[in-house]
């Protein structure tokens, strides 16, 4: 028996001892496509890729029912929504789209990405696909461009999912606002390695477990992105003294929207301040307003689940 015991102690000290060598001697690059990879076929979802008249669109794609259209933040990118969709996936064809200038769609300095060709090339996306109608969830500065798009095209979108939209206009400054009006580089915007570090910290209240070349990949790419994501900045936020003048805020865009509006908010949002619940409450009176507790920017990552429970809850008048 002690035999046996020694046999599989030093079985697992071999296999972790190797197990760190080929993480050690395998390019970031690489455990970053190796690691996305495992996460996309643990919630159901399979890459695909689509050509447009003006950009060339990556997306991810699976599960079955009715399509739900994601749009990720600011800097994000479609596996964005990834740990939410196996929640997803048994209810909704879950359909999550690199934004042009993100991920692995078309990214040039010679486009423009301002919210409405952002809308314009989400409705050629849909087109392509065949989709006349579908739920659409926005987080953040994808929040702005579904709120946008549902302003535009009502007959198309069953159910508005806004997740920390930007585009409140006259909501409560943010913290990272704030500190931008003080001459800070705004938090959603690093410039490097270090300061993508610390977004994270600014992201979320619990951060969930991302595996350590994810991040060092990610801050890299980040760090490579600087004027490309200053150029995107620019044209969604269009700052002036130091603050956002949003092309068409939320306020303005959704006012007279009659369709289904849940809104999801963490109450400890620093990027968006959470008050935008309220506004959006006042001008959309059909809309349910979830306020999660303890949660920061980005629900749909820290609180996967519960995130998705709610939406499913809400879409189906449970």
């Amino acid at each position: 028996m002690a035999s046996k015991f020694r046999l599989v102690v030093w079985t697992f000290i071999v296999l972790t001892l190797s197990a760190t060598a080929l993480i050690a001697l395998t390019p970031t690059s690489k455990l970053f496509e190796l690691i996305t990879k495992v996460e996309r076929q643990f919630s159901g979802l399979s890459s695909h890729t689509i050509e447009l008249e003006d950009v060339t669109i990556k997306y991810l794609r699976g599960g079955r029912g009715e399509p739900l259209i994601m749009l990720h933040g600011f800097g994000a990118d479609k596996d964005n929504w990834t740990r939410i969709a196996k929640h997803l996936s048994k209810h909704y064809d879950v359909i999550a789209l690199d934004i042009p200038g993100f991920g692995e769609s078309t990214q040039t300095l010679a486009l423009d990405y301002d919210v409405f060709s952002q809308v314009r090339r989400l409705e050629s996306f849909a087109n392509a696909l065949n989709i006349e109608q579908f739920h659409l969830a926005g987080s953040s500065m994808g929040g702005y461009i579904a709120g946008n798009f549902a302003a535009k095209r009502a007959e198309k979108v069953k159910t508005l999912w806004l997740i920390s939209p930007f585009g409140v206009m006259t909501a409560e400054p943010s913290e990272m606002f704030i500190a931008v009006k003080n001459g800070a580089n705004p938090a959603v915007l690093p410039r490097n390695e270090t300061e993508f570090s610390d977004l994270f910290d600014f992201l979320f209240v619990e951060p969930p477990f991302i595996p350590s070349p994810i991040v060092t990949h990610l801050a890299r790419k980040s760090a490579e992105r600087v004027i490309i994501n200053t150029k995107i900045f620019e044209q969604m936020h269009r700052m002036k003294d130091n603050r956002p003048y949003p092309d068409f805020p939320l306020e303005q865009a959704l006012v007279d929207y009659k369709g289904k509006v849940l809104v999801t908010w963490g109450d400890k949002d620093r990027v968006l301040h959470v008050d935008g619940a309220s506004v959006l409450s006042s001008i959309i009176p059909q809309a349910t307003i979830n306020i999660m507790k303890d949660v920061g920017h980005l629900p749909m990552l820290e609180k996967p689940q519960s995130s998705a429970q709610t939406f499913i809850a809400f879409e189906l008048g449970e």
